[in-house]
């Protein structure tokens, strides 16, 4: 009884104690089930863009070029349509983006078939929008002998059209919102024949393609058409003049002229170094372009790559994906098919 009485004045003692400023430490209590921060991830399909995201999307053209870049506040920018055969999936896709078939900017990066063939269906036939402005080299109806460019500058020259065409010059700057900053590299003159500071030999369109850079904080994208890279008869060496104007390298870097041979040159990936490579593309046999290009670059083609070179030691990626779509939310990290990249 005594022993009982006395555990209990200790209990109370103890007790009181604690009343008068004793702590006592509680155990922990059990962890709490946490759900990660997903990380940006790219969808592998078009689908609807949400504000705050930054988005390069390199639609499927089949041969040709057609890309879409869209800034985390919604300014967008067209770079080329494709050929005619493609206007009817670019509109399409341009709607499933932006749920409108409107854009602010379309640049022509040059006037060959398969990169404006696409624009006058689209404007005239599935009535694409353009709100601020038409962008290219500039140049007269006769600046390249065809029957597509003479339609496109008709077009894109009507006095009874609001919106305006704008001839681009070296250093200037394409407006797409505060946080992403698009600058006019190079453009080429057809009617001095100079383009990124060098003569011109002007047999070949592709020599007086406009290249731009493109940075959304401190991811960097290089784009440049069709720039050609290799002296021959026919092209000169515009890519290694416009290597000498790169300040430094690109995360992402879009392949001159479907990544064909006599493009891509060493010069102008040595400066770029690129993470990531896009190729756009119908398919592409054996290409000593692909070999300097993988030597940096991870690659990601809109159709099948049908054969390589057989002395690369790294493997290319060769993927069916169609569309291909690039997003980042913070400028620091951007994905790709599922895969993650940080930017430089």
């Amino acid at each position: 009884m005594f022993r009982n009485i006395t555990r209990w004045l200790a209990v109370v003692w103890f007790c009181v104690g604690c009343a008068l400023g004793c702590q006592v430490t509680p155990p922990p209590p059990p962890p709490l089930a946490v759900t990660p921060t997903p990380l940006p991830s790219s969808p592998t399909e078009v689908s609807a863009w949400h504000p705050g995201q930054f988005e390069i999307v390199l639609l499927d053209v089949k041969h040709g070029d057609a890309q879409l870049i869209i800034s985390p506040t919604g300014e967008t920018l067209l770079i080329d349509a494709g050929e005619e055969a493609a206007a009817p999936s670019v509109a399409e896709k341009i709607r499933a983006l932006l749920g409108k078939l409107e854009v602010d900017y379309f640049l022509a990066s040059h006037y060959h078939i398969d990169h404006i063939g696409g624009f006058v269906p689209l404007v005239r036939d599935h009535g694409l929008v353009i709100r601020k402005g038409i962008l290219d080299r500039g140049g007269g109806r006769n600046a390249y002998d065809t029957a597509t460019y003479r339609r496109y500058y008709d077009h894109v020259t009507n006095a009874s059209r609001s919106v305006q065409r704008v001839r681009l010059l070296t250093g200037d700057k394409i407006d797409l919102g505060s946080s992403t900053q698009v600058t006019v590299v190079a453009a080429g003159d057809s009617e001095a024949h100079t383009n990124c500071g060098i003569t011109v030999n002007g047999g070949n369109d592709n020599d007086y393609s406009i290249a731009l850079w493109v940075t959304f904080g401190k991811f960097d994208y290089w784009t440049s058409g069709d720039l050609s890279g290799e002296d021959s008869t026919e092209t000169t060496d515009a890519e290694s003049a416009c290597a000498r104007l790169a300040s430094r390298p690109a995360d992402l870097y879009k392949a001159n002229h479907h990544a064909i041979s006599w493009n891509n040159n060493a010069n102008l990936l040595k400066v770029l170094q690129p993470q990531v490579a896009l190729i756009s593309l119908d398919n592409l046999g054996k290409t000593d372009a692909l070999s300097r290009i993988n030597k940096y670059a991870r690659v990601y083609a809109t159709n099948k790559i049908i054969a390589l070179d057989t002395d690369r030691k790294t493997p290319i990626i060769v993927n069916d994906s169609d569309d291909l779509i690039v997003l980042s939310r913070d400028g620091n990290t951007f994905t790709i098919e599922g895969d993650q990249y940080v930017a430089r």
